[in-house]
């Protein structure tokens, strides 16, 4: 679904983003992780063409997005960072702008059945300018999937969700990928939501690639680390994680 190469972004004499490779298999649940500044959604503004990466390749479903990013970016919905919504719209009639900004007729059955997916249905005609910022977070997420994408990325999905709306979000996202054949890509600096969802993670720090490796490998080559000072074996994996950015 994904392959990147080399990509690097540099600000002046910062570089945000450093010779960063990785591969994205269909139907996956890809995880990427790391804290706060590590280069996650600098990453992630490169794949949707939003900022222009200064050297690498990008190449989504087998064809480069530089000479295809209009046809690839039909293709792929996704949550960049805190959602930017439209205050005096309402859910109905964001689902029906984004439809028609991807080339499609709005259908209002379709709809539904998003909104009833994001627990949201019930407030389909209240304007946006009423909703917390976590049911924005879910609006959200129904407009990236409104044109029925091959792929999803999404940034940080669960800011400013409460703990029922995290455990609603990461069911969505595995029956997203499981039950209708989806690639999601979700990044996030939390560890324990990333372990509970992805089936591949890809952690960076200060811009470089750290490790790249299946959850279950992950979570192995934690267990198997004498890591100092863990109270209970819950906290291992994050421990593991520290260890590899430095911490």
């Amino acid at each position: 679904m994904l392959t990147v190469r080399g990509l690097t972004k540099r600000f002046g004499e910062f570089t945000a983003v450093d010779d960063l490779s990785f591969t994205v298999e269909q139907g996956q649940v890809y995880g990427f992780l790391g804290q706060n500044g590590a280069g996650k959604s600098t990453t992630i503004r490169m794949l949707l063409t939003l900022i222009k990466p200064t050297a690498g390749e990008i190449t989504f479903f087998g064809n480069s997005l530089e000479k295809n990013r209009s046809a690839i970016l039909s293709q792929i919905g996704a949550i960049v960072e805190k959602p930017d919504l439209y205050k005096y719209l309402t859910a109905q009639e964001h689902l029906n702008l984004f439809a028609r900004f991807g080339g499609r007729r709005p259908d209002q059955k379709r709809n539904n059945d998003l909104l009833q997916q994001v627990g949201l249905l019930e407030r389909a005609s209240s304007r946006v300018g009423t909703y917390s910022q976590g049911m924005r977070q879910r609006l959200a997420l129904a407009c990236a999937l409104v044109n029925d994408p091959k792929l999803l990325i999404l940034d940080e999905p669960t800011n400013g969700l409460d703990p029922q709306g995290i455990a609603d979000m990461r069911q969505l996202i595995r029956s997203l990928c499981k039950e209708q054949g989806k690639t999601v890509i979700v990044s996030s600096h939390l560890l324990s939501e990333i372990e509970m969802i992805a089936d591949r993670v890809l952690i960076i720090h200060k811009g470089k690639k750290v490790a790249e490796e299946s959850m279950q490998s992950l979570t192995q080559k934690a267990s198997q680390l004498k890591l100092q000072a863990v109270p209970e074996k819950r906290y291992v994996l994050e421990a593991y994680f520290l260890s590899l950015t430095g911490h």
